[in-house]
């Protein structure tokens, strides 16, 4: 591994970034600090990995490291708020390895999704902020999804976060009658993961896998939580069987291969099933 753009150590970051967030978003209540302390510490990653190697626990090395950066923030709040230092004291503490606990991985993401799909939010600004600080995509991109300028979605996201920052949303995952209020913004996120995975809009590549196969994961979970809710279902079962052509779509070359003429032997027959 060499350089800080090794695709190897790109995907792993992409991977954990919602998982890390959620725990520190988990410990600290603060939706837009705790981001800016994840992105802190991919950066970190991102430098030091290629250079030092992987550490034995990927996850647990970002979490620390963004912890320690939520101490160093909640210090220099408490520099104004004399209450703040027994926080930060707290905080600092809980950066220890040995602290560093946080629910199941695939948990954490989903009431990510539900809680960028709070009501406070509009449908617009629920989904842009959930694909930006959950599913993984670019500011860039996710102006492409909605065909509005960069700027103005890079806009669009921050006052989303201010708006989940004001409005005091406890982080857990929603009840029920929540679910079903957010259900909807939830799976208009997912089809777009799913549908940017599949269909790149940016980048070399004619689709991103990983992106397709979160999509794929998180719909299963809510799936789950779900288990009798036809749209739900249909969309499980659209995004397994388009994606069960994957193999078939492109050339040795990466050129698209028109359906007519893929070979269907390269259909994943357990997925169709």
């Amino acid at each position: 591994m060499t350089g800080s753009t090794n695709p190897d150590i790109e995907q792993l970051l992409r991977e954990l970034t919602p998982q890390v967030l959620g725990t520190v978003v988990r410990r600290f209540r603060d939706f837009a600090a705790s981001e800016d302390a994840v992105q802190e510490a991919l950066l970190a990653a991102a430098l030091q990995w290629p250079h030092d190697g992987l550490p034995s626990n990927p996850r647990a090395w970002l979490t620390q490291v963004a912890f320690r950066r939520m101490a160093d923030h909640i210090r220099s709040e408490s520099a104004r708020r004399v209450r703040e230092q027994e926080t930060a004291q707290e905080a600092a503490r809980t950066a220890e390895p040995a602290a560093i606990e946080s629910g199941p991985e695939q948990d954490d993401t989903l009431v990510l999704f539900f809680m960028c799909c709070h009501p406070a939010l509009t449908p617009a600004s629920a989904i842009a902020l959930t694909l930006r600080a959950v599913g993984g995509l670019t500011t860039a991109e996710i102006a492409h999804s909605f065909l509005v300028p960069e700027a103005s979605m890079a806009q669009r996201i921050s006052r989303a976060k201010q708006t989940i920052k004001s409005s005091g949303i406890p982080f857990q995952l929603p009840s029920a009658q929540e679910r079903v209020e957010r259900l909807r913004a939830v799976l208009h996120v997912l089809y777009l993961i799913f549908n940017e995975g599949y269909t790149s809009s940016a980048g070399p590549d004619l689709r991103r896998d990983d992106l397709s196969h979160e999509a794929m994961r998180l719909t299963r979970i809510v799936h789950q939580l779900q288990p009798d809710d036809t749209e739900v279902a249909g969309l499980l079962a659209l995004m397994l069987l388009t994606d069960a052509r994957r193999l078939a779509r492109t050339s040795a070359a990466g050129e698209l291969i028109p359906l007519a003429q893929q070979d269907r032997a390269l259909w994943d027959e357990q997925q169709i099933a």
